[in-house]
C-alpha cells in the first residue's frame, strides 16, 4: 500500500500559534486546506492562562484511568481556585497524588476515576497540600 501526504499546510515562522481549522474531525475522511483555517491557536495559550503557576509532571499508575493513563503528562495550574470535582495534584501525608478532590458536608474526598480503588478521606490529623488543578493531558500517541 502506497501513502501519500495529500495535506501539507502552510507554515509561517512569524505566526504566533499553530493553525486550527474550522469543522470537527469525525472518524471518517473530508478535505482540509489552508482556505479553511479558522484560526491560529497556541498551546501555551490554550493551557497557560498564567505562565508562571502552569507546571507539568507525568503521570504514574492506572487509578486515574479512563481519564488519565501511565505516563500522560499533566498540566497542573497553581492559580485555580480548587472546587468539588476538581481533578487536584496533591501531597497526602508525604504521597503524591492526582485524584479527584470532593468536598463533603464534613470532610474531603480523594478518589481515584479508576472505580478498582477505594476513596480517601482527609482525617484532621492528616497533611494535605494541594499544589494545584489539573486542567489538561499531554498524551504522545507515537509511542
Amino acid at each position: 500500500m502506497n501513502i501519500i501526504q495529500v495535506f501539507k499546510p502552510k507554515f509561517n515562522e512569524q505566526q504566533k500559534g499553530l493553525p486550527l481549522y474550522c469543522g470537527e474531525l469525525s472518524c471518517g475522511l473530508f478535505g482540509i486546506s489552508d482556505d479553511f483555517v479558522e484560526s491560529y491557536l497556541s498551546l501555551d495559550e490554550l493551557f497557560m492562562r498564567n505562565r508562571e503557576s502552569t507546571f507539568f509532571v507525568r503521570a504514574s499508575g492506572d487509578s486515574m484511568l479512563p481519564e488519565i493513563k501511565n505516563g500522560d503528562i499533566l498540566i497542573v495550574d497553581r492559580s485555580y481556585k480548587v472546587l468539588d470535582q476538581s481533578i487536584v495534584a496533591v501531597f497526602h501525608n508525604g504521597n503524591p497524588l492526582c485524584k479527584k478532590f470532593l468536598q463533603r458536608e464534613n470532610h474531603i474526598l480523594l478518589r481515584s476515576l479508576n472505580k478498582k480503588y477505594s476513596d480517601i478521606q482527609i482525617c484532621d490529623d492528616d497533611e494535605l497540600q494541594v499544589f494545584g488543578v489539573v486542567i489538561g493531558v499531554a498524551r504522545d500517541f507515537r509511542k
